[in-house]
């Protein structure tokens, strides 16, 4: 019912009267002729509804019913956009904002990424944009399940991952890998001897199987053999063991680091540029018209979306600030020169010396040229115990 009174109204229709004649006569006529009447009041005169179409046959039925037909009321889309139709420019423009409607609801303009954690939601948009999804790509380009495969395959840590197109919005849904506790696999039956890694000098001896070949005290050098897997038993039997023990000695290490006195730093002057633009549908209209500066800048720029109601909108603001830098050359005093080569010295440490306890430290420097030469000499106590496996054919 309700899409035929639509149907009616698009179309349009109008209410009219018969004015004399018979109404018996004009309604028969109507009906043989096939016109299709609704809301029928039938009398002296007869008042009735018919579409727009079918106004002019029904004059013919009135002639022949001795009776005039009498417009009372006119319904429908045609007669309320008739005034309209004669403006051709609201006309035009009621055309084109729908074909722009159209053309817009086509193409998606926010990209939405969901459920990253470790990994930055900057490579993410990198990688779609190199893979050709961005800020107005029409979305029959997009390919759900085909950019679900390269975008796991490009970050190993997604475990799973979904792309949704809603309305002119992409949604990007994934979960990241949960690392698992590494899983101990069985020893399989080896031997081997444990040799030192360092030279140096015994203090503490700890052997859990094999047989040692040096005591607390002995001074070592590097790959000499601690502990052997050899094992001999009270009845004179010999059998191979893998060889375990801690072996503590005191050691010595040694490091050096040279440092440039004279440097060239880049430094900022405290002159900075800010630029700032709208992104709109893709598009980027500046908001400041002030220019890139021509001296040596460093740029950081930073792209905040416009939400509505947790929507990602088509609309996005970029901010840029030019920060002007100027290359010097500098003298670094001594103290500035040792403070340099004991963070080089540091950052080595920390890879090569896990685990070490350092008893004493004993630095040393000097200047050669522009040059300072930091040497530092370590005495520390650490496990040298190292397993070097015996093959066996």
């Amino acid at each position: 019912m309700i899409s035929l009174r639509l149907t009616r109204w698009l179309l349009g229709y109008v209410r009219f009267k018969t004015v004399g004649g018979s109404s018996e006569r004009f309604l028969n006529h109507c009906a043989r002729s096939g016109i299709n009447l609704w809301d029928i009041k039938s009398g002296r005169e007869c008042e009735a509804c018919v579409a727009v179409q079918g106004y002019r046959a029904i004059r013919a039925c009135a002639r022949k019913a001795n009776a005039k037909a009498k417009v009372l009321e006119k319904h429908g889309f045609p007669f309320a956009t008739k005034g309209i139709r004669k403006r051709r420019g609201i006309l035009y423009g009621t055309i084109l904002f729908f074909f722009i409607l159209y053309v817009l609801s086509i193409h998606v303009w926010s990209i939405e990424i969901i459920g990253n954690e470790t990994i930055p939601t900057q490579q993410i948009r990198m990688e779609l944009t190199r893979l050709g999804i961005t800020t107005g790509t029409l979305k029959s380009k997009v390919h759900p399940l085909e950019l679900q495969q390269k975008l796991m395959l490009k970050f190993p840590k997604i475990s799973w991952l979904s792309v949704n197109t809603r309305g002119c919005s992409a949604e990007i849904h994934l979960q990241e890998k949960v690392d698992r506790p590494p899983m101990i696999e069985p020893e399989e039956k080896s031997f081997c001897n444990i040799k030192a890694s360092q030279t140096g000098q015994i203090i503490f001896m700890d052997v859990y199987a094999g047989t040692p070949q040096v005591a607390e005290g002995d001074a070592v050098i590097e790959g000499q053999l601690l502990i052997s897997s050899i094992v001999e038993n009270n009845a004179g039997e010999v059998s191979l063991k893998h060889a375990g023990g801690k072996i503590i000695a005191e050691t010595t290490h040694s490091y050096s680091a040279e440092v440039n006195l004279k440097q060239t730093a880049v430094r900022p002057t405290g002159q900075t540029v800010t630029r700032r633009s709208l992104c709109l549908f893709g598009a980027r209209v500046p908001l400041t018209f002030e220019g890139k500066p021509d001296a040596s800048y460093r740029v950081q720029g930073v792209h905040t979306d416009v939400k509505l109601m947790n929507s990602v909108l088509p609309l996005s603001i970029y901010e840029e600030t030019w920060t002007q830098e100027k290359a010097e050359t500098i003298t670094l005093t001594k103290a500035q020169a040792i403070a340099q080569a004991q963070k080089i010295i540091q950052e080595k440490m920390k890879e090569e010396l896990k685990d070490v306890k350092i008893i004493t430290s004993a630095p040393t420097e000097k200047i050669a040229g522009n040059k300072l030469i930091y040497n530092l000499f370590i005495k520390c106590e650490e496990n040298i115990a190292r397993e070097s496996e015996i093959l066996i054919k």
